[in-house]
């Protein structure tokens, strides 16, 4: 379950976009970052079982490598996906393949995520189809609504407009997903 809180495997848009509220307001453009490195917390919970870690994340739109680790630091899984597919390869040295890594999550983990939108939810960027539902003083995203999933933007990395988040809830139903992302850097 460790896994399913930041485990986004798809490619990333490198446009701005506009997003409006839906009282007609326009949310200030922001721009994808397409490669970047994330560390930080994760706690994931389907209403009836939860798990707390901690997660490295290297993404870029062609390749994703997730490290999930205990409090401790101890690791519990690494999933690595590319144009080939997805390993996930778990602390006991089980190894699991698959073409698509969204097959692994329900079976292993517990928790089903839309993985090809955690890109743009670490970055409080509305996929197509998605909606801002709210926007917080500074005028970032406070809130997403994303095929039944809502993501709530508790915290930014600093004030600046286009900042990153620091800390985001998703939810759907029972199911929970919360990162606190104690650094993000951009990669080449």
């Amino acid at each position: 379950m460790l896994v399913t809180g930041l485990m986004a495997l798809q490619g990333c848009a490198t446009r701005p976009i506009e997003r409006t509220e839906p009282n007609g307001s326009v949310a200030p453009a922001r721009s994808m970052v397409p490669a970047f490195e994330l560390y930080g917390r994760l706690s994931a919970s389907d209403g009836t079982e939860a798990a707390h870690g901690q997660f490295h994340w290297r993404h870029t739109p062609d390749h994703d490598r997730l490290t999930v680790s205990t409090p401790l630091g101890q690791i519990v899984a690494q999933l690595t996906r590319n144009a080939a597919g997805a390993v996930l390869v778990l602390a006991d040295g089980k190894r699991l393949e698959a073409s698509d890594a969204n097959t692994m999550l329900p079976a292993v983990l517990g928790v089903e995520a839309p993985l090809e939108a955690l890109p743009n939810w670490v970055q409080a960027i509305p996929r197509s189809g998605a909606r801002v539902l709210g926007l917080e003083s500074g005028g970032r995203p406070a809130r997403i609504g994303d095929s039944g999933w809502i993501i709530d933007y508790g915290e930014y990395a600093t004030p600046l407009p286009d900042a990153v988040p620091r800390r985001l809830e998703a939810s759907r139903g029972d199911t929970r997903i919360r990162l606190i992302i104690d650094e993000w850097n951009r990669l080449p």
